[in-house]
């Protein structure tokens, strides 16, 4: 088995024809398909099937791609390593991220990390738990911060605790229901999700289920989280953010101060511990490595100020 028929295979599976992978990879289609033909002579299996509308995996062929692209994101991660070594700092890092993790420390670990290592492409991506896992067992994603109130998930990474973050209910300043100080009044109301509202892991799914109620009928979803804000600041629309809201000192959710305002809930919001996952530290590239230790670092600078505020907050 040869690298270039994986990735003659990995290029016929992106574009679902022989004809525009072959123009992809610059080689003609009569030697595209001979090499499709020597891998599967070479295996005994049969990796896609022909038709007039182009070609499609077997069950062979799905196997083999979602190895052949951890094969290849490894090929790469070791030029980079490379390339380090030599002094040449361009790189490649992608990250994943759920929405209850890109505040805290990732704006500032992104924006120091990006003073050091000017020429690295960073890329982060706002996905939900599941999707980072499949991006990082698929090499597509180099490292994940995913929220969750349940704990670690899949043994096939590594779970690093980064932080814990507590959760608020909030209107905008001036809503009919902002002295609302138990959950069950609230179910009649119209509320704000940032996650599909079939994501049983959701701050909204996983509050409702501690306390045994039902979601709210009345649902408006945004996968942004800037138009969610405003919305929650515009509208009527009850919503659940994050403690860094209301006490954070930057990001992308910095609040016009008391344009949204907690609701004085005495029912029990679940917190959120926020995880680095990766899949080994032995394969971590140097850039990757380097951003986890200033996500680390900027985790640790936040915990004391963050602890600090929330008191004074409730102080007063």
């Amino acid at each position: 088995m040869k690298l270039q028929q994986l990735r003659i295979l990995l290029a016929v599976a992106e574009h679902g024809s022989i004809h525009e992978a072959a123009r992809a990879l610059h080689i003609s289609q009569p030697a595209l398909s001979k090499a499709i033909a020597e891998l599967e002579r070479e295996l005994g299996v049969t990796l896609m099937s022909r038709s007039v509308r182009g070609v499609s995996l077997t069950a062979y062929g799905v196997a083999l791609v979602k190895r052949a692209s951890v094969v290849e994101q490894e090929l790469r991660h070791a030029l980079e390593d490379i390339e380090s070594i030599r002094g040449h700092a361009e790189a490649e890092l992608n990250i994943g991220f759920t929405a209850v993790a890109s505040s805290g420390p990732l704006p500032d670990a992104m924006a120091a990390f990006r003073q050091r290592f000017p020429n690295v492409a960073l890329r982060g991506f706002e996905l939900r738990p599941q999707q980072i896992q499949e991006g990082l067992r698929e090499g597509r994603l180099d490292l994940g911060l995913i929220s969750t109130n349940s704990g670690p998930g899949s043994a096939s990474f590594q779970w690093e605790p980064l932080f814990s973050v507590g959760m608020k209910l909030a209107v905008r300043t001036g809503h009919p229901l902002r002295r609302a100080r138990r959950l069950r009044p609230l179910l009649d109301a119209d509320w704000l999700v940032l996650d599909p509202v079939d994501d049983a892991g959701s701050p909204l799914a996983s509050l409702m289920r501690l306390h045994r109620l039902e979601m709210p009928r009345r649902v408006v979803q945004s996968a942004s989280n800037l138009l969610g804000l405003q919305l929650a600041t515009k509208t009527d629309l009850v919503s659940m953010w994050s403690d860094f809201v209301f006490f954070g000192t930057g990001g992308p959710l910095q609040l016009v101060r008391d344009a949204l305002v907690p609701l004085p809930i005495q029912d029990e919001l679940p917190d959120f511990r926020v995880f680095l996952v990766y899949r080994s530290v032995d394969l971590m590239t140097h850039v990757c490595a380097e951003f986890v230790r200033e996500v680390r670092h900027c985790a640790r600078q936040m915990g004391e100020p963050l602890a600090t505020m929330r008191k004074s907050r409730s102080a007063s």
